[in-house]
């Protein structure tokens, strides 16, 4: 998964609801991205608004498309003590991995689908969720979740 770094992997809490989880979120793609705050919140919130991203087991995985963007930016948030985030199980996220894509061209949307479709793949590990929730800093969790990216065929 090369599209996350370490930087952009935090441990948070105190995150009361859906809307604050995207903002935190967003200014971990704002940042790794290059772009305006603001645009990447607004690309969140609007795919939200949409359907929600929680896809149960306690993992959301925010996305949207931006003009401006050249290459797929990842993001991840783990909040130990949950987020509602209006999963289809009803369940808050804690686990919460945001990706933001060029929206230009079919090539990038379809390589945007091909990386949600990975991380959802990778962050249903048997075990991984619960080693994540565990970790005690940003750091193992980069190093849980790249090593499990690396297991998965």
């Amino acid at each position: 998964m090369e599209i996350l770094a370490e930087d952009r992997v935090v441990l948070a809490r105190g995150i009361p609801d859906k809307p604050a989880a995207l903002s935190a979120i967003a200014q971990l793609l704002a940042r790794g991205a290059g772009v305006d705050l603001g645009a990447v919140r607004g690309v969140l919130e609007e795919r939200e608004s949409l359907q929600s991203t929680g896809i149960g087991d306690g993992v959301a995985i925010p996305h949207g498309f931006l003009g401006e963007l050249g290459t797929q930016v990842a993001g991840l948030m783990v909040v130990p003590e949950g987020v509602p985030f209006d999963a289809i199980d009803g369940r808050p996220a804690r686990i919460i991995l945001g990706v933001v894509g060029p929206k230009k061209g079919m090539h990038a949307q379809v390589e945007h689908l091909r990386i949600l479709a990975r991380v959802s793949k990778v962050l249903r590990e048997p075990g991984l969720r619960e080693k994540i929730l565990g970790a005690p800093d940003a750091v193992t969790i980069f190093t849980l979740v790249k090593d499990a990216d690396a297991r998965t065929p």
